[in-house]
């Protein structure tokens, strides 16, 4: 029996392996669209970094199978594009291909996208006005920049994908003004709400707290292991809903602040990891919390050296992708 086929979002350790299987489907292009040469060319192009950095905001999807890579896809956020989509060879024609485009519109859909562009190249346009692509208005043969090779421009609108959560994320937004491209903008995808939180205790303000079963029982862990090494770790805010989050938002407002200026430090609506339940502020005694002083407490220190341990990871470093501030105390379960 064959291994099952999971189409996943790719890692830093697959990069080699997506390199790979992009070079065998370019070689493997039937003969009739390109040369030899411009088939050689094109495979020899190694676009590690760009596959890094899309790797990176969790903008490539990789099908595997017992570990061997058949096929990836990415998104261009800025573009607004799908990109670097190819099948190995031995699995072309089978469907796989259909099903990582639906994957990647998926994705599009949780950065807040209802369209899609594709550069397609000759030998991909059947296969894109198969899957519901449609020439882009004013649209025009011209070559790839770094192929050389013609591409021809696509389209694709799926407002149906929308869910509705998403949809009522829309709304809100625009009640509260904030621009309709927020998650492609911030590089940030919806979080869908915790419906099923654990208790953890209660913050510094003697509020109860709650976190998704995973991340509860992790931070247990954490928690206890910081405290085992003389570190006093306590939770400033944990689980926060969609009404808590656009309250913050109003209040903001309230006081003068551009929007501008409150999405740098508090995520849209619908966006904030804290609606997972697997994102926690932490702080430890003699440190104002949600203070980037925090990152010169003993806390941070031992967070920056052993979080990764039990699973949890700083969401917001300095000169983060999402360009909002850098936030020392945010810790989240990956």
């Amino acid at each position: 029996m064959s291994a099952r086929i999971r189409i996943r979002r790719a890692k830093q350790a697959d990069i080699e392996a997506i390199c790979s299987l992009r070079r065998a489907s370019i070689l493997a292009i039937p003969p009739g669209y390109y040369s030899s040469d411009e088939l050689q060319t094109w495979a020899k192009l190694t676009p590690a970094r760009p596959l890094a950095n899309r790797v990176e905001a969790a903008c490539i999807l990789v099908a595997d199978s017992a570990g061997d890579l058949l096929a990836c896809a990415g998104l261009h956020l800025e573009q607004r594009e799908i990109v670097g989509l190819f099948i190995a060879p031995n699995y072309q024609g089978r469907g796989l291909g259909r099903k990582m485009l639906t994957a990647v519109e998926k994705l599009a859909v949780q950065f807040g996208l209802l369209h899609l562009r594709a550069s397609a190249t000759q030998s991909a346009i059947d296969f894109y006005l198969a899957c519901g692509y449609q020439a882009h208005k004013d649209s025009a043969d011209k070559p790839n920049p770094h192929t050389g090779l013609m591409e021809f421009s696509m389209r694709r609108y799926f407002s149906r994908r929308q869910t509705r959560f998403g949809h009522e994320i829309v709304a809100l937004h625009q009640q509260l003004g904030i621009p309709a491209d927020y998650g492609c903008r911030y590089q940030l995808q919806l979080q869908l709400e915790c419906k099923q939180p654990m208790a953890i205790g209660t913050d510094i303000f003697s509020r109860p707290q709650y976190l998704a079963a995973p991340a509860a029982r992790a931070w247990v862990k954490m928690q206890a292991a910081a405290t085992g090494d003389g570190i006093e770790l306590q939770a400033v805010s944990a689980l926060r809903s969609v009404k808590y989050q656009a309250d913050i938002i109003r209040t903001k407002l309230g006081k003068g602040q551009s929007m501008e200026q409150v999405l740098k430090v508090s995520a849209a609506p619908g966006y904030s990891e804290h609606h997972s339940g697997r994102a926690l502020d932490l702080t430890m005694p003699g440190f104002e919390p949600l203070q980037t002083a925090f990152e010169k407490s003993p806390a941070f220190q031992w967070l920056t050296n052993s979080a990764d341990r039990f699973g949890f990871r700083l969401s917001y470093p300095r000169n983060n992708r999402h360009g909002l501030c850098y936030e020392p105390w945010h810790w989240r379960l990956y």
